[in-house]
């Protein structure tokens, strides 16, 4: 199974499994906690998808860096063996152990190993012109190598010498150095030039030197790069033998003319004596048995011509190259893909681009049977909230609230589907499957009412009047595919039970999350709920079980949406408040309050419950344990951490599978 290595911070030498969704953030909820304010609660998740892993990042504050780039905000990004992972002071190496993507997308290669080379004269670069030699005599040359072996190789009558032996130490550190080199290079179009660069460094004697690519598209060998060592001397015509090239790229050698002036290859057509080559070598770019490109090169020295052992050494030279231009090309593609992802993530779902990318998700028009959870939200009084603001006031508003909000849905396994003016409309268990569908739909739901309450004081804050949220969920069977016309269409779901999540949602009232029997029962273990009186929705002819939900459990702790009234007797004053996780281990409860709101250590406070749900009331007294100053990614509020916690009931209803009745009519219970 795969893993992530600490190699840097807290845990360093420690190793992380991967599970099929591996969270990581500043709580100790998640599989990796690092505990860092530079990190977010719900920082980033490592998925698995099929037989690979992706890493997501969840709308951090800080980002999350992988190979020291920045990774865009809910958009995959494939892991590969070696990958480096930065998240706040952790960095980690991915280990793949089998589960990489290269695995996966390893595509088939071409039939053909004769590369089509077009025309005799074709363009080159820094002012070389490539010919391609029409013989089609016999081909002798003065070595070869296998390119497939990419390593070293001394003669065995030089492992006598000790001239050789340092000779063959110097060229193993440069070959390192070449190695270090392109590994470290960033941007694919700095590859050939760095490449080039190695080979005049590698080879002091070689005069010119030309880089051939193969064209995806066509199968065509194409000039890349053609250099001479001289730059200001005139730059004359480069000569390339069709036969040496194709002789290359058939068996994949590297291939020797040790006196090119005296091979007879080249009688038959443009003359080498005529361009004063004395010697070349040809090596082909070879990367997992896939032929990527050769690179030639050629002096016009008599004195030094090339050896087997400079064979040897353009062979290693020109593997490292394939994997680096390999490299570049998976990083051109994922690159290419990931902006492609970005944006159809801005119009779509998330889950619904990388099921149109996958192939999950067929482009035909039509539907299926799917049985999931529903999620609506809406703004409580937005219609009156609007009339008092322009437009564009409106626009900021609401997307300053949808930001905060998706990002929940999206951490919980949550599709988002539309937005309808303040409404979000959401689903479960849909687009990929989830047995913890009805959870997991609650849990972001009682995460949104705080998100929203902490919003609610940054609106406070700058004199604007503070948004609540109700919240409606409902679990059942309905139709799920795309729909619309063959030029534009749109995936969706109908059918009476997504109707029937928008019905109860208009039930909720601000800092509400109703739930249908469907959704509450698979779930009632985990829940502090309120057992509303049965409703009648629209749509149906008899009542329904409704159920208000006021906490759900998530590890260790029970994360809560309790709005409060606070008193401090010792004090005086009130302040509005809101629960958002009891601890049962610790016996403390975390409360949120506005950042002007004035707690210290020892602060006796006593908090009536602000349920309009329930008929009878519920308080309790606490003291203040701890008191966080606000942070820096939630300035406006602060959380208060109470122990010493006086209020038997109220603890009790904090339970996972606690359950109270209402003991009002919905007529009483109004809206507020």
């Amino acid at each position: 199974m795969a893993y992530l290595e600490i190699v840097e911070g807290e845990g360093r030498g420690k190793t992380v499994r991967l599970s099929a969704e591996t969270s990581i953030g500043r709580t100790a909820e998640n599989g990796l906690c690092i505990p860092d304010s530079n990190v977010s609660r719900q920082h980033a998740v490592v998925r698995r998808k099929e037989n690979y892993f992706v890493i997501v990042d969840l709308g951090s504050a800080n980002g999350t860096i992988v190979n020291k780039r920045g990774l865009h905000r809910h958009v995959p990004q494939p892991l590969y063996e070696g990958d480096e992972v930065v998240i706040g002071p952790a960095r980690m190496l991915f280990r793949s152990e089998g589960h990489d993507p290269l695995a996966v997308k390893k595509k088939s290669l071409s039939g053909t190993a004769t590369v089509a080379l077009g025309g005799q004269r074709r363009p080159g670069f820094a002012g070389l012109s490539m010919i391609v030699t029409p013989e089609t005599e016999a081909l002798s040359v003065s070595a070869t190598m296998d390119a497939s072996l990419g390593s070293l190789v001394m003669r065995e009558s030089a492992k006598a010498s000790q001239k050789d032996l340092l000779d063959a130490v110097r060229r193993l550190q440069a070959m390192v150095k070449v190695s270090q080199d392109l590994g470290a290079l960033e941007k694919p179009g700095a590859l050939l030039d760095k490449i080039m660069s190695s080979i005049f460094d590698m080879f002091p004697h070689a005069d010119r030197a030309f880089i051939m690519l193969r064209d995806k598209a066509t199968g065509e060998l194409a000039p890349a790069l053609g250099r001479s060592r001289d730059a200001s001397a005139p730059q004359g015509e480069f000569p390339v033998s069709r036969t040496i090239i194709n002789a290359v790229v058939e068996k994949k050698q590297s291939i020797l003319s040790s006196d090119a002036q005296k091979d007879g290859r080249f009688a038959a057509g443009l003359s080498i004596v005529n361009l004063s080559i004395r010697s070349l070598m040809c090596a082909p770019f070879v990367c997992k048995d896939e032929l990527l490109g050769v690179i030639s090169l050629d002096t016009m020295s008599s004195l030094r011509a090339f050896t087997s052992d400079d064979l040897a050494m353009l062979t290693s030279i020109a593997g490292q190259a394939a994997v680096a231009i390999k490299n570049a090309e998976l990083y051109t593609a994922v690159e290419k893909e990931t902006q492609v992802r970005t944006q159809l993530s801005r119009y779509l779902s998330p889950d619904v681009v990388e099921g149109v990318i996958d192939g999950t998700v067929p482009l035909t028009l039509g539907g299926e049977r799917k049985r999931g959870t529903v999620l609506f939200c809406d703004i409580v009084g937005f219609t009156a909230l609007a009339e008092n603001m322009s437009a564009l006031d409106v626009v900021e508003l609401l997307n300053r609230y949808f930001r905060i909000t998706t990002d929940i849905i999206t951490k919980h396994r949550g599709t988002l589907h539309k937005f309808g003016g303040d409404m979000i409309m959401a689903f479960w268990n849909v687009m990929f499957s989830d047995d913890n569908a009805q959870e997991n739909a609650l849990r972001a739901s009682i995460e949104m009412q705080a998100a929203v309450w902490k919003f609610g004081c940054e609106l406070a804050s700058a004199n604007q009047q503070p948004i609540h949220v109700g919240i409606g969920c409902n679990t059942g069977e309905f139709a799920g595919g795309n729909i619309g016309g063959e030029d534009r269409m749109e995936y969706t779901i109908i059918g009476d039970n997504v109707n029937l999540a928008n019905r109860i949602e208009s039930l909720a009232s601000r800092w509400q999350v109703f739930a249908a029997q469907q959704t509450w029962e698979p779930a009632s273990h985990y829940c502090t709920a309120v057992e509303l009186p049965p409703a009648l929705v629209k749509g149906k002819s008899t009542p329904i079980k409704v159920y208000s939900i006021r906490g759900i459990q998530s590890g260790g702790d029970m994360l809560l949406t309790i709005p409060v009234r606070i008193a401090r007797p010792d004090k005086g004053g009130k302040v509005d408040g809101l629960l958002t996780s009891y601890s049962k281990e610790r016996k403390e409860l975390l409360l949120c309050l506005p950042s002007n709101a004035q707690t210290a250590k020892g602060d006796k406070l006593a908090c009536e419950f602000d349920l309009p749900e329930m008929k009878k009331g519920m308080a309790l007294a606490a003291e203040v344990a701890s008191a966080e100053d606000p942070q820096q990614d939630m300035p406006h509020c602060k959380s208060v951490v109470l122990g010493n916690i006086d209020g038997a009931e109220a603890v009790a209803f904090f339970g996972p599978g606690s359950l109270v009745e209402s003991g009002k009519s919905w007529g009483e219970m109004g809206r507020h």
